[in-house]
């Protein structure tokens, strides 16, 4: 039986993560891309003008109740961190749609390397804020911290840790989805949909390579959950463990195609986070 969050453990036993793939695969080489020139103030201005939407009470706002002054505050943080003394004006329209465009256009950024991690976490934060605004009756994240810097890997050795983070966050999403209904049952079925599109495009781009694909053990150490209350616990804590892998590989891509990926289970794996009451810190994956 495998466990969640770190190396996975199949259930014979064995380990899951093979310690040989690591670095770049020796059959196909990386496509490597020249790193974008990124501007971060023009994203700064955007957690900004998000801040300012969040204090000045744009439609759903409310909607965060005790978590609306950390959200603006961690907007705050992350400008002051993008660019220091950034200023942006609240954007229009309801906070659910202003939060979507803004996680839109960080996650999209073509950076590399730190800045391209600094960018997709702050997306993916938006992101979970937009899903809480607009969210009938959302639960509250709780703290967590976020670490200062981010370790560089190999973007085979990435691909292959997120990889079999999915596995194990795809089995427990299956089950969870059994419990839930309404509201949570939708974002569930989307956090499902995600994850299994990241996991094949994962899987392509290693097969591309030659390296070894991990598969899927045959089941995982969960503690199956049996109501909406433990299905919604389990959910938060298997994609707090999802979120480091998935930055990773946003850090260490060299092309777009990978930064994608990563940056989209970053993404699934946050508004999940929020939208089950866990762990949200102000950059997440930054652990």
């Amino acid at each position: 039986m495998a466990a969640i969050g770190g190396v996975l453990v199949g259930a014979a036993g064995c380990s899951r993560r093979d310690p040989t793939v690591t670095g770049r695969p020796s059959a196909v080489p990386s496509v490597t891309t020249a790193a974008a020139v990124v501007d971060p103030a023009p994203y700064a201005s955007l957690a900004a003008g998000l801040a300012a939407a969040v204090r000045g009470g744009a439609a759903g706002a409310d909607r965060l109740g005790s978590f609306r002054d950390r959200a603006a505050t961690a907007f705050d943080s992350q400008a002051t961190v993008l660019a220091a003394g950034a200023t942006g004006s609240a954007p229009g329209g309801s906070l659910s749609d202003a939060a979507g465009s803004a996680a839109a256009r960080f996650l999209a950024a073509p950076a590399r390397g730190v800045i391209a991690a600094r960018l997709a976490s702050a997306g993916a934060y938006a992101a979970a804020v937009g899903s809480l605004a607009g969210a009938t009756a959302p639960r509250t994240p709780v703290d967590a911290a976020s670490a200062d810097t981010i370790s560089a890997l190999g973007d085979a050795e990435a691909m292959t840790a997120l990889l079999e983070q999915l596995h194990a966050a795809v089995f427990a999403t299956e089950a969870a989805v059994a419990q839930l209904s309404g509201e949570d049952a939708q974002w569930a079925k989307a956090l499902l949909t995600g994850h299994l599109a990241t996991r094949d495009g994962l899987a392509a781009e290693l097969g591309r390579r030659s390296v070894r694909v991990p598969v899927a053990a045959v089941a995982y150490d969960i503690g199956r959950p049996t109501d909406t209350t433990s299905a919604v616990a389990l959910l938060a804590r298997v994609e707090a463990a999802v979120l480091p892998d998935a930055c990773h590989l946003v850090r260490a891509a060299t092309g777009e195609t990978v930064r994608t990926l990563g940056a989209s289970a970053l993404e699934d794996a946050t508004v999940a986070v929020a939208r089950a009451g866990g762990a949200l810190p102000v950059w997440p994956g930054w652990a």
